[in-house]
Formats: structure tokens, sequence, C-alpha cells
């Protein structure tokens, strides 16, 4: 560690904990070549950490959240989610036990992943564990409003005492500015977090990230601590700030000029990107996954689809090449030992991928890679035989719906008859495939539904994909989509109803339902019933963003011949 560095990168709760992201290695990479001091940390997880153990499990949920829930008998929805959590926690407890689920986690982080899975009980205490990493979202989420409305606890507030303990510490290092990395569901505690900094700190705090992306000015209009912010890429702009670069001369910074708030416009070349994350401080013993991100692209490269808003956060679409993608992940299993990875692009696009497969397969490399694809008319048996040979062999395919129909609406550019032959091609060679959908989207009719849930259920039956209902998730309206601009004016007709948002950062925009929706609700629960019944006889764990990449240490000890008592399919 550095005396007084020029700056401290910090990623705060909440975000899942199977493996770190990429935000700030890779600024910290980009800031240490350009010669600046940097300290990085990640809150999130070192809190997770100290959350689980057996006492403080039992601290949670015998006192704290009682306690807590009284202050909001008047409040039913909040009251509902802190007596859901609280029950879960009580029958986790009496089913389980909090003592062995933390030496369970220990043995994750050991990582004695055979010795876990090999074993009936230790494998479904496994799934336990990333079951309760979620409820720390809730948990941390109640510690802040409780400290925001001034709730005064009879005892203690475990996670705001730890972070207002890591608060001084930081202040205390001196760094001379403070950075964070937000989403919008770390929103809530960066500005609990960051209000409280600010009165003990002296240096420059900002912000960047997919949330500071989308909101803009409104950032620093709203939270008046943050003295600038970057939108887009910030490995070029954030070291000009650090060096002290006129303000109006980096682009794509926000910040105060007297009582306005300036904007320069965001500009950013592909040539001066940086991919490679530097974890040499990071606390990657306390992620419970061996596994570490990668990016191969920025942006996506079809960037069509109506719903989706994810390609916004960059420049748009630019790659780097494969030689260099293998270089990092080679790096990175000699430096940190790790064979697992995940290819974090939004989309892999075909031939930047199989060019990959093909280095990692001259280097003779061993290892899994986990990645997002489109599915794609280039895709064939060769190319996708090739990346199961590259160590590709867990693809999270993006298809939303079935119905060749809702295809065409979304802007998909894909038939139904190639995404089945795709599946087919894939699973063949090897490949787990995993299918993210939705339901809900402007114009589905009932028939449209249940060719998506026929679809799915066909598929996981023969063992083509994994089951993995993302199906359920209702069609998310975000603002800035395309469809949101679709539906905005008065006379639109895809939804029902729609309702202006009711708050600046408000990214999800409620609707209502057409009158079948009551009829869709009733398929999904038979086929979830079905489905939940299948996983069980089968043995297949849950997967959802908290495992990801579970998958990955599964599929292997599998393809190896070794046992295993919870499967992928």
């Amino acid at each position: 560690m550095h005396d007084q560095p020029d700056i401290a990168l910090i990623k705060l709760p909440n975000h899942n904990v199977d493996y770190p992201s990429l935000s700030i290695p890779t600024l910290t990479r980009a800031l240490r070549r350009a010669g600046c001091s940097v300290v990085q940390d990640d809150l999130n997880v070192r809190l997770r950490d100290v959350l689980f153990t057996a006492p403080n499990l039992d601290y949670l949920t015998y006192h704290f959240l009682p306690e807590a829930g009284k202050y909001f008998l008047n409040d039913p929805e909040e009251y509902k989610r802190i007596k859901t959590v609280l029950n879960f926690l009580t029958q986790l407890d009496q089913n389980v036990g909090f003592s062995r689920l933390e030496k369970t986690k220990q043995m994750m982080l050991d990582r004695r992943y055979p010795e876990i899975l090999g074993a009936a009980s230790s494998a479904e205490d496994c799934s336990s564990v990333f079951i309760l990493e979620s409820v720390f979202h809730n948990i941390i989420d109640f510690s802040i409003t409780c400290d925001t409305m001034g709730i005064s606890l009879d005892r203690k507030n475990i996670v705001v005492d730890y972070l207002d303990r890591k608060m001084r510490e930081l202040a205390q290092t001196a760094p001379r500015i403070i950075g964070f990395s937000v989403m919008d569901i770390q929103r809530k505690t960066f500005a609990w977090f960051a209000r409280r900094l600010k009165k003990i700190f002296r240096g420059k705090i900002v912000a960047g990230g997919a949330d500071v992306s989308i909101y803009n000015q409104s950032y620093l209009g709203y939270f008046d601590f943050i003295d600038a912010a970057f939108v887009r890429e910030a490995e070029v702009s954030l070291v000009s700030f650090v060096r002290g670069a006129p303000l109006a001369s980096i682009p794509g910074v926000i910040y105060r000029d007297g009582n306005d708030i300036v904007a320069t416009p965001p500009e950013f070349h592909p040539e001066n990107a940086v991919y490679d994350p530097d974890y040499s401080d990071f606390p990657l013993d306390k992620f419970l996954l061996p596994v570490l991100p990668v990016s191969a692209s920025r942006g996506c490269a079809w960037a069509k689809c109506k719903f989706c808003v994810h390609h916004q956060t960059y420049s748009g679409y630019y790659e780097r090449g494969a030689l260099e993608v293998a270089d990092n992940i080679e790096q990175l299993v000699n430096t940190h030992g790790v064979r697992h990875f995940h290819l974090t692009d939004d989309m892999l696009d075909v031939p930047l991928g199989t060019a990959i497969a093909r280095e990692m397969i001259s280097r003779g490399l061993d290892v899994n890679i986990l990645t997002y694809a489109r599915f794609d008319k280039r895709f064939t048996a060769d190319i996708l035989d090739t990346w199961r040979k590259g160590g590709i062999c867990v693809i999270e395919w993006g298809l939303e719906s079935a119905s060749p129909r809702m295809l065409e609406r979304m802007t998909k550019g894909i038939s139904m008859k190639k995404v089945q032959e795709i599946l087919d091609l894939s699973n063949r060679a090897g490949i787990l495939n995993k299918l993210m959908l939705f339901h809900n989207y402007p114009g589905e009719e009932v028939e449209d539904f249940r060719e998506s849930l026929d679809f799915v259920e066909r598929n996981v039956t023969d063992r083509i994909i994994r089951p993995f209902f993302t199906v359920r998730n209702k069609l998310e309206l975000r603002a800035n989509s395309e469809l949101d601009r679709l539906s905005r004016p008065e006379e639109q007709t895809l939804f029902p109803k729609r309702w202006a948002p009711s708050s600046l950062f408000q990214g999800k925009i409620e609707y209502a339902d057409y009158d079948n929706y009551p009829e869709k609700l009733e398929l999904l629960d038979d086929f979830l019933d079905r489905m939940q019944q299948l996983q069980k006889t089968r043995k297949v764990f849950g997967t959802n963003d908290e495992n990801l990449t579970l998958d990955l240490i599964v599929w292997e000890m599998a393809s190896k011949g070794m046992e295993t008592k919870i499967h992928c399919k």
C-alpha cells in the first residue's frame, strides 16, 4: 500500500461475490501504467465475508431483523420483505445450521470443490451458501435504510458499523481522490457511504460506471457530495483527471463550475482501451469461486434489440485482438493459478470468438470459459467444435422468446429453425447451453408465450439446454431503450398504459399488462412446477446471477468423469 496515494478505487455493496468485477481492477491497470499510485478494494465482498459467520448470522436472524421489523409495521411492502428474509434464515438455521454453512463456505474459499460436490450434503450446502449470499442483498439494504431513517437499534448494526469503520480507515489513508464505480444496484449504498465520507474526507470524491453513464449530468445535480463524474469508458479521462489536467479539456467528465454543472462531450478511441485487469492487491481469496472475468470486446456487435440498453454504456462496439485476449488469459493463469474464466462481453461475436479459441488451442491452455453469445447464422458445427476445444464450455444465449413473431418484433434477426440447429450443434460439441428469455413483450399473445415454454421444456427434457428458467422474468421496460422511446407518445399502443417514472433514477418504467396476462401466469406456474420436479429428479442445482459460473466447475468435473452430487442438466 502506498503512503498518501493519488487515488483509492472502491467497490461498494451490493453485488454478487462469486467472482470479482472488471471495472476497478481495469481502471487500476490504466492508472498504474500512467504512473499514478492506486489503492483498490472491494468492500462488498469483505462485508459479506464478515456477515457470513455463525455468530453474525445468528444475530441478524434473532435480533437485528426482528427488531428492525417493528419499525416497518406501517409499511406493508417493506415489512413483508423483512418477514420473508427472516423466515428463510430461521428455516435455514433449523434445517441446516449456520455453523455448518460457515464451514462449507470456508471449504469453497479453500477451493475444495471436488470434495464439496462429491458429497450430497455438502453439495446441497454449497447451493445454500449462494442463496444466503443473495439474501445479504436485502440485509445490507435494510441496514442502510434503518440508519438513513435514524432508527436506533438496541444493539448494533453490523453493516453500518463495518462500513463506517472502513470509511474512516479510507479517509486516514488520505488519497487525493476517492473513486467509486456504480451500478444501479449499488446506488443506494454509494449515496449513503459517499455522503458520510464527504464529512471526514478533504480530497475529491468521483464516480463512474453504468449508473453515471445513464443519468449523466443529473448525477451531480442530485448528489451534491460528488466532485466529478465520468461517463462511458473512463480509463483515459480518469487518468487525465488524476494528473490534474484542466477539467474542460477532459472528454466525458461532469463537474461543477460555480453553480453550473458542466459536461464535456465523451470521446473515446478504441486504441486507448485498457482491458487487462490488475488484481495484484485485490481480495481474490474472498470470492466464492476460482473464476476471473475477462473482456474481449465492448458494446454489442448487433445492438438492434429494441428492449436493450446494455450497449449504451460504451462509445460503440469495438474489439481487442485474439492474441491480446489469449495473452491476458495466459497471464492470469500464471499469476493467479486460475483456470476458469468469464468472457463478460455483451455478446462474443463469431469471428472474434473463433479466433480466440484457435489461439487457446495453439497454446495448449487448459481453461474453461463461460461467455454470452447471440444466435448467429454464421455458427456451424466446425466453429462450435473449435469454440469447445478452445475452452468455451458454457454459453448463455440471448434468445428472449421462442415465438417467431416476437423475434421479428424485437429485431432479433434469427429464425427458430436456425436457433434449434445451433443448439443441437453446440450440445453435440460438448458445450453447456443456457437460454436467456423473458415474457410479456408488447403484442405477445398466449400462444406466443406457450411457444417459448414448449421450446424450453422440450430442449430441457432432451438435455439440449440447461434448466435455466429466465423465461419466468417479465419484460423490464428500461428507460432510454428504443422500446421506451416508441411507447412515449400519448397515442402509443404498445402497452395498455405506461406510467411516467416516479423518480429521476427509476430505470425501470412501470406498465399495465394486457388482459391475457393471468392466463400466461397459469401456464408459467404449471411449467415451473414440471421443471422443478425434473430438476429434483435429475439433481440439477438452480442457477442464477449469484452462482453464474458454478456451472464451469460442475461441468468440468462431469467431463472428467468425476462424480458430483449436483448436476447441470
